[in-house]
């Protein structure tokens, strides 16, 4: 119903502009009109603020975590992503505001435990989501792996929250720090099997109790230091700088994460900050602060400027406890707090008055179950730049109704050296298609999901010599352990050559050495690595991972047998046709004859017809028309599904024994022996040139 009054809203809006800005066209009549266009803006702001105002749906990326990969030796990462419509915390308290004084504030707690008050949670659309990162200016999506609920996946390695705790010590707090003692201590109980927890807690100049970073096994340990502390701090004063104590507080912590001992880092963190908001005379410590506190949360980089440091957004649970004070500090308090809370992520925002503690359970309860509604995501991303830092995209398409996606993890480090991800070989397809086996001087194809862009010269083979083996365990996480097995590889010297190269093939030469062939018979095999020489990275080397396929000795060279009983047999008859002859003449050599006059003269032989062959397919382009190559297959003939390859990527025909190729304006371009050629214009390919459709490789052939 929400979409259909919006539609109605909107026909006359447009109306409204048009007739207003319509004696525009007239210069005589400009200042009138643009005082008629000004007033119709501001009906037309009056009228939108009396539509209730519904965020779309969004997904969030809260992680990008490669350690899968690391752990796995496969080129997985996980993400933490939200989907959800987020609701305005003053939408879902606005039943409250004919009320006052402690009547409003339990009419607000009451209204934001409800479930779903700030956020309405939405299924991930696994076929429709796009998960790409930028590889040397394009797009490379990842294969959606699989997804879980965050609150049916707490078993999992790394499915936990790091919990910051801040609890206002200070002596404004007054009854109220008792019911922020227990909301803390249920906070802590809750915790899963691989949360962590740190609780702080703050006077009016600055933190003055610390557990430091815990994992649950030591949950006791920060129930004891919350138990420890009876009473608040004396104040000193009227004025209190509390953001800039929140601000070091949170920053420290989150720091400090990355240096933690004896503590698995989670993937998921939080802030919970339990407080009177009191800041006096502070100016920092209002609401406007509190939104660029908030931000800085959510931006989720401590400190920003160091922009080594991971992205890891924090939603913000604020949980406000009155105190009496002056109006002007009370609503300066009730702003700040308020405003620290982030929804848009999973921040939360409640009230607690004095003898509240009992809502303590419901309180966590409302927080975790909108974490719980988080989704685990595995992509397996065969490409990524060869440097520290990466940008992602999330975006969604065909979905009902539409999800705005995630492109704002741009250039972060997401903690691995880009030389260890392993490169992805498809060795089931790959040992499908060898053959009888590879052998010495043959020629085989390795197939996989590369990111070289066609170019042979970044593609290395080494095979493993035989009477020697490959490291049995070697883990992934010890670079230099690999790196010195990959050296010893390289340096026996079984290189094998380059002969052809596409994102989804390579094909090699072997080098002509029988050491290559480990056992015989029917059991022979070849073992090798595949090096992207650029990206410094390796498919496996180890005696679980490295590429084993089917190998045998070199064929008999039948063609060269074949080929000396000919050359025999023609000596023979040569002899015996000079034996015979004796001396007669030489037969005088016929001429050949001359052309009739008026004959027209022979005419070489022109294509017919072009094709392309590739591992997206074989596709043949006729002689006397147009075809279009993309993924619309209502518009086009060579229908590719890459979604690196646009709707209509590209025309070709056959012409004057050439193909000819125009790119329609595509994203990534089209790509004629390595160049891209410029849209709109016809570009000649000549036989056996290479042609390319954003990532899509193909061969080409004329007939």
């Amino acid at each position: 119903m929400r979409s259909l009054t919006l539609h109605f809203v909107a026909t006359p809006l447009h109306a409204l502009i048009a007739a207003a800005l319509s004696p525009l066209a007239g210069a005589a009549q400009r200042r009138a009109g643009f005082s008629r266009a000004l007033g119709v803006c501001t009906a037309l702001l009056v009228l939108l603020g009396t539509v209730p105002a519904l965020a779309a749906p969004e997904a969030k990326l809260l992680r990008v975590d490669p350690r899968a990969s690391l752990d796995s030796g496969d080129p997985i990462i996980t993400t933490v992503i939200e989907v959800s419509q987020s609701k305005r915390i003053s939408e879902a308290v606005a039943d409250c505001a004919r009320l006052t004084g402690d009547a409003q504030l339990g009419c607000m707690s009451e209204a934001l435990e409800r479930p779903n008050a700030l956020y309405q949670s939405f299924p991930f659309p696994a076929k429709n989501a796009i998960f790409a990162v930028s590889v040397d200016d394009m797009d490379r999506p990842a294969k959606y792996i699989s997804h879980a609920k965050w609150g049916e996946s707490g078993r999992e390695p790394g499915v936990g929250t790091a919990w910051l705790i801040l609890v206002d010590a200070d002596s404004r707090m007054g009854a109220g720090f008792q019911d922020a003692r227990t909301l803390a201590s249920r906070f802590v109980a809750a915790m899963g099997p691989n949360d962590i927890v740190n609780v702080m807690f703050f006077n009016d100049r600055q933190v003055v109790r610390d557990s430091q970073w815990l994992p649950t096994a030591k949950q006791s340990q920060a129930t004891k230091l919350i138990d420890s502390l009876k009473d608040p701090y004396p104040s000193q004063g009227r004025n209190r700088a509390l953001l800039t104590i929140i601000k070091t507080a949170a920053t420290d912590a989150f720091k400090a994460l990355g240096n933690v001992g004896g503590v698995n880092v989670p993937m998921h963190q939080a802030m919970v900050v339990l407080s009177s908001g009191f800041g006096g005379t502070d100016p920092s410590t209002s609401g406007p602060g509190a939104l660029e506190l908030s931000r800085y949360m959510t931006t989720g980089r401590f400190p920003p400027e160091n922009t080594a440091l991971p992205k890891t957004p924090v939603p913000v649970i604020s949980i406000y406890f009155p105190h009496s004070t002056y109006d002007e500090f009370r609503n300066n308090a009730f702003d700040f707090m308020q405003n620290l809370a982030n929804p848009q992520i999973g921040g939360f925002f409640s009230v607690v008055r004095k003898g509240e503690g009992k809502r303590s359970d419901q309180i966590v309860n409302a927080v975790r179950s909108r974490f719980a509604t988080m989704h685990v995501v595995k992509w397996k991303m065969s490409c990524i730049a060869p440097k520290i830092t990466q940008s992602f995209k999330l975006v969604f398409h065909n979905v009902n109704p539409p999800i705005l996606g995630d492109t704002t993890f741009e250039d972060v480090p997401i903690g691995i050296d880009p030389s260890s991800w392993p490169l992805d070989v498809d060795a089931a397809q790959t040992k499908a298609q060898v053959g009888d086996g590879v052998y010495p001087g043959g020629r085989f194809k390795v197939f996989g999901d590369f990111c070289w862009g066609g170019d042979k010269s970044r593609a290395e083979v080494y095979f493993l010599p035989a009477g020697s083996a490959p490291p049995a365990d070697l883990k992934t996480a010890d670079l230099e352990s690999a790196r010195r097995a990959q050296k010893q590889l390289v340096a026996q010297g079984m290189r094998g050559t380059s002969v052809e190269a596409a994102d989804a093939f390579v094909e090699f030469e072997a080098p002509d050495s029988d050491k290559l062939i480990h056992g015989s018979g029917s059991r022979a095999v070849a073992r090798l690595v595949i090096v992207d020489n650029k990206a410094a990275r390796t498919s496996g080397v180890t005696a679980d991972t490295i590429l084993e396929l089917k190998a045998t000795t070199a064929p008999f060279p039948l063609v060269w047998a074949l080929g000396g009983l000919f050359a025999a047999t023609v000596v023979a008859l040569l002899v015996v046709v000079v034996l015979r002859g004796g001396g007669r003449r030489a037969p005088v050599r016929a001429q050949p004859a001359a052309p009739m006059p008026g004959a027209a003269p022979a005419r070489r032989p022109t294509a017919s017809q072009a094709t392309l062959q590739g591992a997206a397919g074989v596709f043949t382009v006729p002689a006397g028309g147009e075809v279009r190559a993309g993924r619309d297959d209502s518009k086009c003939v060579v229908l590719l599904t890459d979604p690196g390859v646009s709707g209509v990527h590209a025309t070709l025909k056959v012409e004057g024994g050439q193909l000819w190729i125009r790119d329609e304006r595509s994203n990534n371009g089209t790509f004629v022996n390595d160049s891209r050629i410029p849209a709109g214009t016809w570009t000649a390919l000549g036989p056996g040139g290479k042609l390319r459709f954003g990532p899509v490789d193909f061969n080409i052939r004329l007939d």
